[in-house]
């Protein structure tokens, strides 16, 4: 899951050279420009949404300003300029999917504090790493799962300081040192020697922290975009555990061929690795058994995710008008009302830690529902599909290729919920144009949002782990334009052939 907020630091160019300046500056100019010459000749309130959802873009791409503040442009442009009344551009920002994944931040926040993930994670690699590969996907698979509850950046800043441990204890045992056992004073990255196994184990914590994510609709923000999209301009609802068994199968396929590709391209060196999994499982008994507040966090997240999946089965056909925001608000509730010692009045959350919730993403989201909206209430979205009847004479499987292409190489230098929130709308109106159903480009454009894995800046996972010090750009170029590769083309084929199934 993307955190605007999560980005690397700014160049050093001077100042009336930044992209953040040029950005400032060309955001309100452009604005200005469609606005007063209208050059695609368009109706006059599908000009004005063009003209802003421009603005709009332009500053998400350069960050001019905070992302969560240019989120808020569409309430003032879109009202201004006489599209949408001010009512209908703010209603998209309490979309049911924003109060979902509200309830979906409150119990990763919960996790978090009785650090029950790291406990999970620990867990995962004790009982699986016996050798090197193993270890590896043990890290895989313990980062992966995490980030389809927590936010990706989050679970890439608790994996990195054990990966770091693990790769101190191994360089130590290479080098025939005394090697401690890993401790909460976490080695600097920077100092330790490069090996094949540490290169390999620290990018593994980068991806398959955005893969996982990508497997549930609270995961990742481009998901939950389609989500609202999807629910407010064609009425279809995508449920929690729809997007699961689409997304699932992919993001477990597309871990085992990074994993695969990770041992191909590095080689990690055989090591006895007995004494990282005695370090491991040291660092597990200094935490304790199961504490109070952990085990009913664990009961909370279990009965809501539990709720997620039994929904359309068990629950609904009880209570029809329950969803999967009601759910996911049920157990945020619960989270404040829970006792982990009544007599001291301590609860699973208090509202203090709230000021920690991402609440950024969410107005990104809300901006992102925004534009859509304005949209279809213009009919923007319909003189763009007339503009974009080009493409009917390209291959229908050509096309999926080259859109997937094209989301996955922007996400690279841009924000993944920013380029989703963009290609939305475009997806909905090419999709009507040329006899395609929507929802399979609009999963394809979601899905490939996540995939992003050449540079640091593509996601916040990759500049986490690229920020510890350890790899160089080459390290991530070198293997990041395979899994590009790779990642377009499973994309493409699960919108092509299995979306129709799913959805």
């Amino acid at each position: 899951m993307e955190f605007p907020e999560d980005q690397p630091e700014r160049d050093d160019a001077p100042p009336l050279l930044r992209r953040e300046t040029i950005g400032l500056l060309s955001g309100p100019l452009v604005f200005g420009l469609v606005s007063i010459f209208e050059p695609f000749f368009l109706p006059t309130t599908a000009n004005a949404v063009l003209a802003g959802t421009a603005w709009i873009a332009i500053w998400w791409m350069t960050e001019a300003v905070p992302i969560p503040v240019t989120s808020l442009l569409p309430i003032v442009l879109f009202s201004l300029s006489g599209a949408v009344s001010v009512s209908e551009a703010t209603a998209p920002y309490a979309d049911p999917i924003i109060f979902l994944l509200l309830g979906g931040f409150l119990l990763a926040l919960a996790i978090e504090e009785w650090n029950l993930h790291q406990r999970i994670a620990l867990s995962i690699v004790a009982r699986v790493g016996v050798s090197p590969n193993r270890l590896l996907f043990g890290f895989m698979l313990a980062t992966a799962s995490l980030s389809m509850w927590i936010s990706n950046t989050a679970t890439a800043m608790m994996m990195v300081p054990i990966g770091v441990a693990v790769v101190a204890q191994f360089t130590s045992m290479q080098h025939a040192t005394t090697g401690a056992a890993p401790t909460d004073d976490v080695p600097d990255a920077k100092s330790l020697p490069r090996s094949n196994f540490g290169i390999a184990l620290m990018l593994a914590i980068a991806y398959s922290a955005s893969i996982g994510g990508a497997a549930t609709l609270i995961g990742s923000p481009p998901n939950a975009v389609f989500a609202g999209v999807a629910s407010s301009n064609l009425g279809i609802e995508i449920g929690f555990l729809t997007w699961m068994l689409f997304a699932l199968p992919a993001s477990a396929v597309f871990l085992l061929l990074t994993w695969v590709l990770l041992i191909a391209l590095f080689r990690p060196e055989p090591i006895e690795d007995t004494e990282i999994t005695d370090a491991v499982q040291e660092q597990l008994a200094e935490m304790g058994p199961l504490g109070r507040g952990e085990r009913r966090v664990l009961y909370v997240f279990i009965l809501v995710a539990a709720g997620w999946i039994l929904r359309p089965f068990v629950l609904q056909p009880q209570v029809p008008a329950i969803t999967d925001t009601t759910i996911a608000l049920i157990g945020g509730v619960l989270l404040f009302i829970v006792p982990v010692n009544l007599r001291e009045r301590t609860f699973l959350l208090e509202w203090d830690a709230v000021s920690a919730l991402p609440w950024g993403v969410l107005l990104l989201l809300g901006a992102g529902f925004s534009i859509a909206n304005a949209f279809q209430q213009s009919g923007l979205d319909d003189s763009i599909a007339q503009a974009i009847s080009i493409f009917a004479n390209i291959p229908v499987v050509l096309l999926f290729v080259l859109l997937a292409a094209v989301v996955v190489f922007l996400t690279e230098i841009n924000s993944n919920t920013a380029t989703a929130t963009v290609f939305m709308p475009i997806m909905i109106s090419l999709g009507l144009t040329l006899g395609i159903d929507p929802i399979q480009l609009m999963a394809l454009t979601a899905l490939s949002a996540s995939f992003a894995f050449m540079l640091p800046v593509a996601t916040p996972p990759n500049a986490i782990v690229f920020g510890s010090g350890y790899l160089t750009i080459p390290d991530m170029v070198q293997i990041g334009v395979w899994l590009n590769l790779l990642a377009i083309m499973l994309v493409a084929a699960l919108a092509y052939l299995w979306v129709p199934v799913i959805f």
